[in-house]
């Protein structure tokens, strides 16, 4: 059977290039590829999410099953998603007024975090189809991640609680995180399906290290750490700054993420790395192509991911696609990616922490490169291709779930 599905990222477009803002991550990459795996399983998607640019045409063809819709919602231009639970009205009658005049039906909505949930429940009992959800983060899981309650939005942690109660069915990334549903925001098991997120293993490949720093202009002799993401303080870019000033090994630290002009995360981490005293071997390169990141990982000896929190690890993924090993916060998802002590470590989130666990792996070749050697192999069964079978037969047991409750 051949399903259209309505797929809903109100604040960020899966065009972003990831990295580039703090509403651009792994998110957008999830999206985008699960869409184009799933149009190669013969499943046709459509991507809505907010016009945030007058220029951009409001259909983009990223393949002949797969559109990116751009919602009008007022001013096409960029808004806090904090701001933006007040034009999920407006948001939700536009894709209907789209739906209607191109005479469109879907079997099934697919939502991603928390603000397209709640646009997706609307939708979803207008058009009398299942509604799955994947949070992506939940508020409530972050605060616990960092300790610091009362950080997020009430409204946001509110609606994440009801759509939790709500949706047909939940996608969790890991079984950790499915039992931290449970056990904190009173998910019910019957709800939430673990699928995790996954990798183009086509693309994340091994490079040639030597050839790869050549191309970057770095020291082919000097050893190399990775941060790649977004650069929100939640992520930790800072950890692994202040961690670099505690090692005894001179590493370059290459930090691949935000804009090179006028964002003030990066003049706030190039202040920080003058304080620390290691602004000469810091490298800002800005956010990049997900064409251009093989390059990177293959360059770096080691990613380092000191996030507070990751739902999945992206990230983390990637590298050691590429096979370059990755030094972790031991937190979510990241447990399930990153085999401590075979592919990587897992360490709490304290710089001295990560600080000692670098030294010890820039300094012991033979630990390096057995990890080298088994990253690749680690994560062959996130290819996209086999989550969007499961994400498939998730949809396909949801429509058939409504057909049962229609025929009673």
């Amino acid at each position: 059977m051949s399903y259209a599905i309505a797929m809903l990222s109100v604040h960020t477009s899966p065009l972003d290039a990831p990295g580039r803002t703090r509403t651009a991550g792994g998110m957008n990459v999830y999206i985008r590829e699960l869409a184009l795996a799933l149009a190669r399983q013969n499943i046709t998607v459509d991507i809505f999410t907010r016009r945030t640019n007058e220029h951009i045409p409001q259909i983009v063809s990223l393949s002949p099953r797969v559109r990116v819709i751009h919602i009008g919602t007022g001013l096409a231009a960029p808004i806090d998603k904090n701001d933006l639970y007040q034009h999920l009205p407006t948001f939700i009658h536009n894709i209907e007024a789209f739906r209607k005049k191109e005479g469109l039906r879907y079997d099934v909505l697919h939502s991603h975090y928390w603000l397209s949930g709640v646009a997706a429940h609307h939708l979803a009992r207008i058009w009398d189809v299942p509604h799955v959800t994947m949070f992506h983060t939940l508020a409530r899981l972050k605060e616990l991640a960092s300790q610091d309650t009362g950080t997020e939005p009430a409204l946001r942690l509110e609606m994440e609680q009801r759509l939790l109660q709500q949706a047909d069915r939940i996608i969790a990334a890991t079984d950790d995180e499915r039992t931290q549903m449970m056990r904190h925001c009173g998910a019910t098991a019957q709800r939430v399906t673990v699928i995790p997120c996954g990798v183009d293993l086509t693309l994340f490949q091994p490079h040639s290290k030597q050839a790869a720093r050549t191309q970057l202009g770095l020291d082919p002799q000097r050893s190399v750490l990775l941060f790649a993401g977004r650069l929100d303080p939640f992520k930790g870019p800072d950890l692994l700054l202040r961690a670099a000033a505690l090692m005894q090994e001179d590493a370059q630290v290459l930090i691949v993420g935000g804009k090179l002009s006028g964002d003030k995360d990066v003049r706030a981490l190039r202040q920080l790395a003058s304080e620390l005293r290691i602004r000469e071997r810091v490298s800002f390169l800005g956010a990049r192509p997900q064409q251009e990141m093989p390059q990177f990982y293959s360059a770096a000896d080691v990613t380092v991911i000191p996030s507070y929190h990751e739902t999945f690890g992206l990230a983390a993924v990637e590298s050691l696609a590429c096979g370059t090993p990755v030094v972790a916060t031991r937190a979510g998802g990241l447990t399930t990616v990153v085999r401590h002590g075979e592919t990587g470590f897992l360490v709490p989130r304290c710089p001295g922490f990560f600080a000692e666990r670098l030294d010890t792996l820039l300094r012991d070749n033979e630990l390096l490169a057995s990890m080298q050697g088994a990253s690749r192999a680690s994560v062959a069964q996130f290819s996209w291709e086999h989550v969007a079978a499961r994400v498939r037969e998730l949809y396909e047991e949801v429509s058939s779930d409504m057909s049962c409750l229609a025929a009673q």
